[in-house]
């Protein structure tokens, strides 16, 4: 047996080193190998690896934030937003353009939580509710606790005037609630990273890195405020109850039906500071002129942003403020009691807008979220 064993042996040793040596070599040109390039242009936001394992249970994984460059990777928004997000100061919201995210958004694990939201272009008012059969979308099932498909209508139909009363409202509402469901689950997410920063400023501001502090940085100048007065920016980065949003909208736009909304998508009142169009509208541009909007989201950024910076509405913001420290939802028609600014009417544009808000029951709209097919 030890002659026939022998002769096995000396020949596995005489194959052995060279064997080794071509799995050492096929392993090193594994590791070798260069780490594909990334265009780190068409990535908005971060998150971290490796560190998710680190964080106490419960923790959401975009919380562990490390402050050396190797450990961070950037993640593709799949947000229906355009590729070429620039930061932009509220005052340039009230001239025409979205508020957007800036130069970045909030973290990845953050905006994957989002809805993807689809975009329609809905040519007449029978097309658009074509749409919301097919998806079977009434505002009744919504009212019973239904998600809302995430719909987003880019402009108002220009033949809804030609609908009766009844049916041209729940048009409108119908295609508006999920564009402004999608404008404030961005500044949930927001609000959520802003929060969690403010927790870790307190704690150690050393803590804070490069990157945090950039993206702070980018949401104070978006809140027109600055990161020494991050209180205040939490009361301004926060939503806009939809009630209060649709019935601002129908209000200001007839509906839906008023010249500038069908050729401007101008929806909430808004009008120019400065005199210039953003977009071309078959109106002059002139102070007090309505502001066009090339569509109704980037309408829609622009009130939120408006409604969240401009010193006419603080004391919306500090109501709902006092609403979040009683831990209750932001209700839309006790804050907009607090618009008495908004309309050179004052309390009695108030009043009207309330009473929109009862006839057509808009506060069953104000804990609706987005369904995610």
């Amino acid at each position: 047996m030890r002659l026939t064993v022998r002769p096995a042996l000396q020949c596995g040793r005489k194959y052995a080193f060279p064997a080794a040596w071509a799995a050492m070599f096929t392993a090193g040109v594994g590791f070798y190998e260069p780490a594909p390039s990334i265009d780190v242009a068409s990535y908005l936001s971060f998150v971290t690896v490796n560190s998710a394992h680190a964080q106490p249970l419960g923790e959401p994984a975009f919380l562990a934030v490390n402050a050396e460059p190797g450990s961070l990777m950037f993640v593709r928004h799949e947000i229906s937003e355009a590729d070429e997000t620039t930061a932009r100061s509220p005052r340039d919201s009230a001239i025409g353009t979205s508020g957007g995210h800036g130069r970045f958004a909030a973290p990845g694990n953050a905006v994957r939580r989002q809805v993807q939201v689809r975009a329609i272009s809905p040519r007449s008012a029978d097309e658009l509710a074509g749409f919301f059969r097919d998806v079977a979308y009434t505002l009744t099932d919504i009212r019973q606790g239904e998600p809302v498909p995430p719909l987003k209508v880019d402009r108002v139909p220009g033949d809804l005037s030609a609908k009766d009363g009844v049916e041209r409202k729940m048009l409108f509402i119908t295609a508006l609630l999920p564009v402004i469901l999608e404008a404030n689950q961005r500044v949930l997410a927001d609000r959520e990273q802003l929060l969690y920063l403010r927790n870790k400023l307190a704690s150690d501001p050393r803590m804070l890195t490069a990157i945090e502090r950039i993206w702070l940085d980018d949401l104070a100048d978006r809140y027109d405020t600055t990161i020494d007065r991050i209180d205040e920016l939490v009361r301004r980065v926060d939503i806009v109850p939809p009630s209060m949003a649709i019935a601002q909208a129908g209000v200001e736009s007839g509906w839906g039906t008023s010249f500038a909304a069908r050729n401007g998508n101008a929806l909430y009142g808004q009008i120019q500071v400065n005199g210039r169009h953003s977009v071309d509208v078959p109106w002059k541009p002139g102070a007090g002129m309505p502001q066009p909007f090339a569509d109704v989201g980037e309408a829609t950024d622009a009130y939120v942003i408006n409604l969240n910076t401009h010193p006419a509405y603080a004391s919306f913001r500090a109501e709902r403020a006092a609403m979040r420290e009683r831990a209750e939802h932001p209700d839309g028609f006790r804050l907009i009691g607090t618009l008495l600014r908004y309309s050179e009417r004052g309390q009695g544009y108030v009043q009207f807008v309330r009473q929109i808000m009862r006839e057509n029951e808009l506060s069953d709209f104000d804990r609706a979220k987005l369904s995610s097919f």
